[in-house]
Parts: structure tokens; sequence; C-alpha cells
């Protein structure tokens, strides 16, 4: 039997999407998990920083640290970027 790299970066996505969904102590409905080449990707925002760490974490044990590219924000972070609505 052979693995082809595509075949295993989708079953790493599949894991780090499970993962981070089950994932009791994470609001992770606002997080995007997606696969570039062998790199995971997060995306989306998070309630708090706590958040960035535990679902950074997480794709870190499935995929190794060097293959996690955190682009989250802060809920908080974007109030004060958002433009002034009048």
């Amino acid at each position: 039997m052979t693995f082809k790299p595509e075949n295993l970066a989708h079953d790493q996505l599949a894991s780090v999407q499970a993962a981070v969904s089950k994932e009791p102590e994470l609001e992770s409905s606002s997080i995007s998990v997606s696969m570039v080449g062998r790199s995971v990707l997060l995306e989306g925002y998070v309630a708090e920083y706590g958040d960035r760490e535990k679902a950074t974490a997480i794709a870190a044990l499935i995929a190794g640290p060097e293959n996690v590219h955190d682009r989250m924000r802060d809920r908080e972070e974007m109030a004060y970027t958002l433009p002034a609505q009048e």
C-alpha cells in the first residue's frame, strides 16, 4: 500500500478539523481549517487569545508545529480595526 501526499493532507485536514471541533473549551465555530500543501492554515475569529493558543496547539500535535500557520484574529482586535459606522 502506498500513500499519496494528497491522501495524507486530506487525512491530516480531517483530523485537525475533528480535533478542533471536539475541544470542549474552544469556541471553534468561527475557525476555518484548511491545508496549503502540507501546512495547516487556521483562519477566522477567536473569542480570546487562549482560544488561539488551544487551536494552534491542537493543530501542531497533528501536523507538527512547523506546519501550522495561524491567521486567526481576536474578536476584540477586530472591534478596534473596523471603521466607525455613522
